[in-house]
């Protein structure tokens, strides 16, 4: 259920969205049936090794044949590794941003393990082939092919194009999943005197006084490539048993359980049955008790409680069951005696002993029956050092290592704030939640790797969550009936990288042009082009593109000036469009656009060619709502359409556009957003929308590819929305809408933070706007780019892959490049440093393209030995192995505390040609060095042919010092 905003002021605070929590439950076998073992998983290298222990503490691990003795994914030993749950969502969206409010109505927490088997590729599963196949046996074997034909049939190549394959042997675990641990254990032991004659989940009579749910699940290990273990976790749809012993169960119709009570009330109003039946008036229920929340205020009070028995719904399930033996025989004592109207849908609600012909044969009620409901979360949980710290999942902002953290992964806006104060608040004052959190981000993925070098990667689309918040737990959770993810195994985080990237996709090499100079980001029209152009030009700055992306027109709105979203030139903004681009093409200078997937209403717009959101309308080409108009989404002070990238003559027609725009000599553009599909949605194709929000950043990924394939080689896009296949297609990445701020969660230091988790992510080629893009001019609110905040981020972005300048959204009021003659020589001297290593730019760029390993690295990706390492955030970077930055990202600050790592090697500052090194190579050590504006605290490594030729070009271009 989608809910859309619709009010004009909200909570400037919002709490975190309700989910179904951290859960816990017991794992349950029988270590004579399920001994001790290694399992070889695949014939290149896994093992899986069950530990049963005494039979309470059973553990399963994964390992590799090279590194036996370091699981690199092990379970909690004697705690439920799958759970599942019955889950119930209402998502907020609001401009791009999403909550999703989660409550579980049932939960299965408590795991049984029947059954952990090799399957081998000659005899499929290992039991008997004849007649005397018992119906469990039948049922694993169906299971095993199922698995099988699907997962052939599935495989769709990996990014370096191998085909995946499943590699046998593969071990599978079955059992059963229950909501009480005791249940599940009489359930497991009746499964080992079925002799395999049934197939669960139920083996023998309900015992218990409520209803149970059980549900059967399967986990498949298997090796998809070397150094990939691909898992598979599937529910079978639950089934349902009724109690075997005789007990009340009250419906929730507040009118039945209402009428029954007066009845008894007016005719004998001291009874049993009137007293007893006020006690547990609304307290028991075969459903959890989260659905008591739907009772609303009520007017009865309890004798035996005094409190209003609305309150009550806090009281454990035992207590609503300790006067079941007194109105048993009240009811039927009053029921008989007045001979009382029952209602039949009351008198259903009274369960006898499944002998009776009326509820069943003895058979019957040991299988249960179907219900008419499908587990929609499933849970993954494992076991993690306290010490172990995780990186990845994206592109996150606020923090590197992710260990205390719940991380959701949800493409979606970052917001505007992200939890920095003042501004968060503002935003969400006007705009609900749209400030953002620390874990809104354009580009997630569920995928990490850690300070043990495990890593861990889901292989879908749903909805998940990475629970952190246990300092020995890992959980992972996914709103589907099945999980599907892959193990990795590497000795240290480049080899984990790199086996990342084979399966998710890795960039291509981008074109030398754009590497070689600015990309100088302007607006304004063909007059002020030039005018800038003649500036820079004149001192000299190496230039590789003008970025126009106001080429389609400008409007102002609500927070500054946006663009007409109809993907044409405005031939009135800029004129003579044609001259401009060839006279830039004739001194080596390309131009770039602006595209995004939205379209917008035409109406207002001066001098239009074509009116492309009436086109794309008529043809059915948008997104729909479920009544079948345009999905209208809300962005500033107006609204607009995605296009239904699911049917096939959008996708044709949307990349007509751009070529079209391609052919006036465009060499490239920001392919913006991608963040917004609607979970309420109708898409062309039928699929779910909730499915594929997460897989829409993909998508369009994927036709700006098209578009450069069948174009030409050379373009470039950049996008900021991504999910786990995206560095397959994608050319170019940047960090999105930060603020013009020195902040953390959404400021310059934020931008940093992004780009190195970015980096372990596989977006090996990212960047940010320099100066940062969202300002805020209003009398109570301002945060304006200042001089200092963006010469210190024009230092820090000449050490990126590219070197792009932005306006901002208040281009007025902020401090831009070529405000001041200051200014223009700051950015002059940056735009040289960085052409400076433009050719170990290259040679990244070409690794990046081999292995997936990003231009701006954590310091933790080379000295994943030095405890000290992962402490760090934002605070320096390495580019490549040979250059370290300590950039400047405090507002008045000179002076920076550079971090020399432990070991042997020794660093040259490059304006004072000073080296360091550690005094101990067994210790790391910080230095404070002076880093004043235009010096910004650089290292090459001693002895490096890259440090020297970077240093000599410095001096060629007179900026040594």
């Amino acid at each position: 259920m989608t809910r859309k905003t619709s009010r004009r002021l909200y909570n400037p605070f919002p709490g975190s969205p309700s989910n179904i929590g951290f859960l816990k439950g017991d794992l349950i076998y029988d270590h004579a049936v399920v001994p001790s073992e290694i399992y070889a998983a695949g014939n290149h290298g896994f093992l899986l090794q069950w530990r049963s222990g005494n039979g309470r503490d059973g553990c399963l691990s994964v390992h590799h044949k090279e590194d036996p003795e370091r699981a690199l994914w092990l379970t909690k030993r004697g705690h439920a590794f799958i759970s599942a749950a019955l889950g119930d969502e209402i998502v907020r969206e609001s401009r791009g941003s999403f909550a999703i409010h989660d409550k579980a109505e049932l939960l299965l927490t408590h795991q049984t393990i029947e059954l952990l088997q090799v399957v081998s590729a000659e005899g499929g599963y290992g039991g008997r082939a004849d007649e005397k196949t018992t119906p469990y046996e039948a049922k694993i074997r169906k299971m095993v092919e199922e698995f099988f034909d699907e997962a052939v049939s599935a495989h769709e190549a990996d990014g370096d194009g191998e085909r995946p394959d499943v590699q046998y042997p593969m071990v599978v675990i079955t059992g059963c999943l229950y909501g009480d641990p005791k249940f599940a254990a009489s359930q497991l032991r009746a499964f080992y005197s079925s002799a395999f004659t049934r197939t669960g989940p139920f083996y023998c009579n309900n015992e218990t006084k409520t209803s149970q749910v059980g549900a059967r699940y399967w986990l498949f290990f298997y090796q998809k490539r070397d150094h990939h273990l691909g898992f598979y976790i599937k529910l079978e749809k639950p089934m349902k048993q009724e109690p075997q012993h005789v007990s009340l169960a009250l419906y929730h119709s507040k009118r039945v359980s209402t009428d029954y009570i007066r009845s008894i009330a007016q005719k004998n109003p001291s009874s049993l049955a009137y007293y007893y039946l006020q006690e547990l008036f609304w307290l028991w229920s075969s459903l959890p008790l989260s659905a008591f929340e739907n009772r609303g205020s009520q007017s009865y009070t309890s004798a035996r409680f005094h409190k209003p028995l609305a309150t009550l719904k806090r009281l454990i399930v035992s207590d609503m069951f300790k006067f079941k033996r007194s109105i048993k025989a009240a009811i039927y004592e009053e029921d008989h005696a007045m001979n009382l109207p029952l209602s039949e849908d009351f008198r259903n609600c009274i369960t006898t002993r499944s002998a009776d012909p009326a509820n069943g044969s003895e058979e019957e009620n040991h299988v249960g029956r179907e219900v008419e409901f499908s587990l929609n979360r499933i849970v993954l949980t494992y076991a993690s050092d306290s010490d172990e710290q995780f990186f990845g999942f994206g592109e996150q902002f606020s923090f590197f290592n992710l260990k205390g953290k719940r991380v959701p992964i949800m493409v979606q806006e970052q917001g505007l704030g992200r939890g920095d104060q003042p501004i968060t608040a503002a935003v969400n004052l006007v705009a609900e939640r749209c400030g953002g959190d620390w874990h809104n981000t354009y580009a997630p993925m569920p995928y990490y790797i850690t300070s043990k070098s495990r890593s861990l990667f889901l292989e879908e689309y749903n909805y998940s969550v990475f629970d952190l918040t246990k300092s020995d737990y890992v959980q992972v959770q996914v709103h589907g009936g099945e999980m599907k993810g892959r193990i990795l195994h590497g000795q240290n985080p480049l080899q984990l990288i790199e086996r990342y990237t084979e399966a998710a996709g890795r960039m291509k090499e981008l074109p030398d042009w754009i590497l070689e100079g600015a990309v100088v980001g302007m607006q304004g029209g063909t007059s002020a082009v030039r005018e800038t152009w003649k500036k820079l030009e004149d001192i000299g700055v190496p230039i590789s593109a003008f970025w126009l992306q106001d080429w389609c027109g400008q409007r102002k709105t609500s927070i500054g000036w946006q663009l007409w979203w109809n993907w044409e030139v405005d031939k009135e903004h800029y004129a003579g469009w044609n001259e401009l681009v060839r006279d830039l093409q004739h001194h080596g200078i390309n131009t770039l656009a602006y595209v995004n997937p939205f379209l917008a209403q035409m109406e207002d717009k001066p001098h239009r060619c074509r009116d492309m959101f009436a086109e794309a309308k008529s043809q059915g080409y948008l997104v729909k709502t479920s009544t079948g108009s345009p999905y209208m989404i809300q962005n500033t002070s107006f609204d607009a359409a995605m296009v239904d990238l699911t049917n096939e003559d959008a996708c044709k027609w949307l990349k007509d556009v751009m070529r079209a725009f391609i052919q006036t000599g465009i060499k490239g553009w920001m392919a913006d957003f991608g963040e917004s599909l609607p979970f309420d949605g109708k898409l062309s194709s039928g699929e779910d929308p909730k499915v594929l929000h997460n897989k829409y950043p993909e998508m369009w990924a994927k036709l700006n590819r098209e578009v450069i394939d069948e174009c030409g080689d050379d373009l470039v896009f950049f996008m900021r929305s991504a999910y786990l296949k995206s560095p397959r297609w994608a050319t170019l990445f940047w960090e999105g809408d930060q603020m013009v701020s020195w902040q953390r969660h959404d400021g310059i230091k934020s931008a940093v933070t992004g780009l190195l988790s970015s980096g372990i992510s596989g977006l090996a080629y990212n960047h940010s706007d320099i100066g940062g893009y969202c300002t805020v001019d209003l009398p109570f609110l301002r945060y304006r780019r200042s001089e200092e905040l963006l010469f210190r981020w024009i230092e820090l972005n000449a050490f990126s892959v590219v070197f792009r300048t932005h306006e901002g959204n208040l281009p007025g009021v902020n401090c831009q490049f070529h405000s001041t003659n200051q200014s223009l020589q700051h950015f002059s001297r940056f735009a040289k440093v960085y052409k400076a290593w433009a050719f170990y730019r290259k040679l990244l760029v070409k690794e990046a393209a081999n292995k997936g390993l990003p231009i701006v690295r954590h310091m933790f990706l080379h000295y994943a030995d030095d405890p000290q390492i992962t402490s760090i955030s934002y605070e320096q970077f390495l580019i490549g192995t040979e250059i370290m930055v300590v950039p400047v990202l405090d507002k008045g600050h000179k002076f920076v505390w550079a971090y020399f790592p432990k070991g042997n090697d020794a660093w040259i500052h490059i304006w004072s040609r000073k080296i360091y090194e550690t005094r101990d190579p067994k210790r790391g050590e910080r230095v404070r060095i002076h880093a004043p504006i235009g010096y910004p605290a650089v290292f090459v490594r001693k002895d490096s042919q890259i440090g020297q030729t970077f240093m000599k070009n410095l001096e060629d271009l007179n900026l040594h010092s």
